[in-house]
């Protein structure tokens, strides 16, 4: 399989999930019908975003369960978080549409059949639709635009199994020729289901739970101000992973009563730092929020479960063994565990040039380690670049290093920004997106 195919066999799931409503509701009416009047254009589109709404809202709890499969089907879980948002996005926008285009059907009649429609709260089954919407505006309106802590944007998201039950029942029971055909009902009732399993899979019962390695945390190494590394024993069977690979980190027990086993206890993401092969698990974190500040307070002896490895981000999965890596701030970590990797498995067919690009030499973390694994291996070379001495890193500076960047594979890890830039720098030079990697996750907060 072609891998612009196999890139995107994640879009197709999704767009073959969405779309089949829409085939089984096109023939359920014909067309001179359906565009007979303004009212009935304006019932279609109201029926058709309901559908598409109700649809991408049920493979969005899908999508946000961390199932396995997801990772290999997306290439990448990060990715699949990306496609999380967007369809989010768009279901908010099509269940939002879904009553004001049946309000305009209404409107075609009078204004009074519209406030009726509207207000109207004596339908039990256009009720659950009316809650169930209002909760998700409330919703929508705290994700985009109140700045919550991570734990209470998490928790606030919970809510949205509610949605979906609402939805759900408004759904099923009320009537039209859409409720009415079997094979659509079944379908849409079963794709909610699907999407209320998975709310439930990973949100209410903690069945993941089963597929978690459980670790002791032996120590934490401060490496600068900001960053730290964390070292876990296995105290079970170890987890396998390549290197690059992320993994999902919760702690058993936290600090003490309070607010802070509530923030300690839910999973974060960390990409990993040490080697398959080495006997512990290292994790690279850095300070940014409420959750990674207080992971410097935790105590030696503590348990910890690890869930994973996700992501595809590894110069493993690459075509070719000439490789770019450009690392930004803490994205640095998943380098550090292939570079670990090259250095003791004595690979040499690779050839890879890592930049680190970091504000000034205070914040290069992990940077003598990297010198010191270039000074040991010829086929591994490091290069720092410091922004405020050089400006933002660019192709023009890696060129300048390298003159011969043709047909390398390319691995970006930073902010977004930073990643887009050099991605764009890159297809100027004449890089295909199929050689360009990014690991885009970035929930550790």
């Amino acid at each position: 399989m072609k891998k612009s195919l196999r890139d995107n066999l994640g879009v197709i799931f999704i767009i073959v999930l969405a779309l089949v409503p829409l085939v089984l509701w096109y023939p359920l009416s014909p067309l001179g019908v359906r565009f007979s009047s303004s009212g009935a254009i304006f019932r279609s589109l109201g029926q058709l975003t309901g559908l598409l709404g109700m649809a991408l809202l049920s493979i969005n709890f899908i999508l946000a369960a961390r199932f396995r499969f997801l990772d290999k089907l997306f290439s990448g879980l990060n990715r699949v978080y990306v496609k999380h948002h967007i369809i989010g996005a768009l279901s908010f926008c099509f269940l939002l549409f879904h009553p004001l285009f049946l309000t305009a059907q209404y409107l075609s009649i009078s204004l009074k059949a519209a406030l009726i429609f509207l207000f109207s709260f004596q339908d039990w089954p256009m009720n659950f639709g009316k809650l169930g919407l209002l909760l998700l505006i409330v919703l929508m309106v705290i994700t985009f635009y109140l700045n919550f802590k991570y734990q209470n944007w998490k928790n606030t998201h919970k809510y949205l199994g509610i949605v979906l039950f609402l939805g759900g029942l408004h759904m099923f029971f009320i009537p039209s020729d859409v409720s009415n055909n079997a094979l659509l009902k079944y379908y849409m009732f079963s794709l909610a289901s699907l999407g209320a399993f998975s709310y439930l899979y990973r949100t209410i019962f903690g069945i993941y739970k089963k597929g978690e390695y459980k670790y002791k945390l032996e120590k934490i190494i401060k490496i600068n101000e900001n960053v730290a590394e964390l070292k876990l024993s296995p105290l079970s069977s170890k987890i396998r992973f390549l290197p690059g690979q992320f993994v999902f980190l919760r702690f058993e027990s936290s600090l003490g009563e309070g607010e802070n086993y509530g923030i300690l206890s839910e999973a974060h993401p960390f990409s990993v730092t040490s080697y398959p092969d080495d006997k512990d698990l290292s994790l690279g974190i850095k300070a940014l929020g409420d959750y990674t500040s207080m992971v410097y307070l935790m105590k030696p002896g503590t348990i910890c479960k690890i869930e994973g490895p996700f992501g595809a981000f590894s110069y493993k999965k690459a075509q070719s063994k000439k490789q770019i890596w450009i690392a930004g701030g803490i994205g640095i970590t998943p380098f550090l565990s292939m570079a670990r990797h090259i250095n003791v498995s004595g690979d040499n067919d690779y050839k890879i040039d890592l930049y680190y690009s970091i504000k000034n030499v205070s914040e290069a973390a992990f940077g003598s380690e990297l010198r010191e694994i270039s000074r040991q291996n010829e086929n591994f070379k490091f290069y720092e670049h410091f922004s405020e001495r050089d400006g933002y890193i660019s192709t023009k500076f890696i060129s300048n290093n390298n003159s011969d960047i043709s047909g390398a594979d390319v691995f970006l890890c930073g902010p977004p920004s930073f990643m887009q830039s050099l991605r764009e720098q890159f297809i100027k030079l004449g890089f295909g997106n199929n050689k360009i990697h990014s690991e885009e996750f970035s929930l550790s907060t």
